[in-house]
């Protein structure tokens, strides 16, 4: 690779401007093969401003009060702009592939500086965690021109903060501490999400009632079993999309919906935009790529 790859998306509305709404500043996915990456937190002049950014492959460093963190597969970091920050990319490490999100302080200082507390400034989360997926969705949208006023822009920008809340709350109770039937039905569920038809078929497997099943594994998890099946079914279409040409009826069939309309909604509702926008715009980060190779 000969050059940066730079898919950058630059918000700016009127219509939400200098208002109690939430402020969008740009979000991003680039791979960087070039030692000329390099941001010091102390003078770069877009600021003020939150910065999210979480490798996806390779690798690069941020040093923050002059302790340095190596960026590997699977890691992150929040950092306020300005702040005694540098993240840089060294020539002798393979290509680094970020996605990022920046937005103003506006209305949401609080809210971010508990998350970076909870997760803390530099972190690890794996590639399937509803943060890291929802980003992805938002980039797919900006990559479509799909983000087309302040108000959609705030809310992704809410909506991604509660998400870090929500990753850390869930993160805490990991499976081997949730109760034995909640494990056994979540466990029930990831195996079985192709064949799944109904709440009543996953309370008997545990042997509750529908009623206290469901409380206890929202109470648990955070999400409902039926959600919990739906998040299951999402994040093996995103999958499908990406890795496959199956149609979209092959893969309703493959996830255990009955038709692909029905399937095209569910992801609609799940991911913010169709199945076939977000292949399209995958499709298009990729040839984007090989474009610059």
């Amino acid at each position: 690779m000969t050059n940066n790859k730079q898919e950058v998306y630059g918000f700016r509305f009127l219509d939400t401007l200098n208002q109690s709404f939430y402020q969008l500043f740009a979000v991003g996915n680039q791979i960087i093969s070039k030692e000329s990456y390099h941001w010091n937190g102390l003078t770069r002049k877009d600021g003020p401003l939150f910065l999210f950014q979480y490798t996806l492959a390779g690798c690069g460093y941020i040093e923050v009060d002059k302790t340095l963190h190596k960026l590997g597969e699977g890691t992150g970091f929040m950092v306020e702009i300005p702040s005694n920050h540098r993240y840089f990319f060294l020539e002798s490490n393979t290509d680094w592939e970020v996605l990022f999100i920046m937005f103003r302080p506006t209305n949401i200082e609080e809210e971010w500086r508990h998350a970076v507390s909870s997760l803390g400034q530099v972190f690890s989360m794996p590639e399937d965690s509803s943060p890291i997926r929802l980003l992805k969705s938002v980039f797919a949208s900006a990559a479509k021109n799909h983000i087309t006023d302040g108000f959609r822009a705030s809310a992704i920008v809410y909506e991604f903060v509660m998400e870090l809340f929500r990753y850390h709350v869930t993160a805490k109770k990991e499976k081997h501490s949730w109760p034995d039937p909640i494990a056994e039905a979540a466990s029930y569920i990831e195996a079985t999400y192709q064949s799944l038809q109904s709440l009543e078929e996953i309370a008997a497997k545990v042997n509750l009632s529908k009623y206290y099943f469901t409380r206890l594994y929202k109470k648990t998890t955070g999400y409902t079993p039926i959600e919990y099946l739906t998040k299951v079914r999402m994040e093996e279409a995103i999958r499908l999309l990406r890795d496959s040409d199956m149609t979209m009826e092959a893969i309703a069939q493959e996830l255990g919906y009955s038709t692909g309309s029905y399937f095209i909604k569910v992801f609609h509702q799940w991911i913010g935009i169709s199945p076939g926008e977000f292949r399209l715009a995958t499709e298009h980060a990729y040839l984007h790529q090989l474009k610059l190779d």
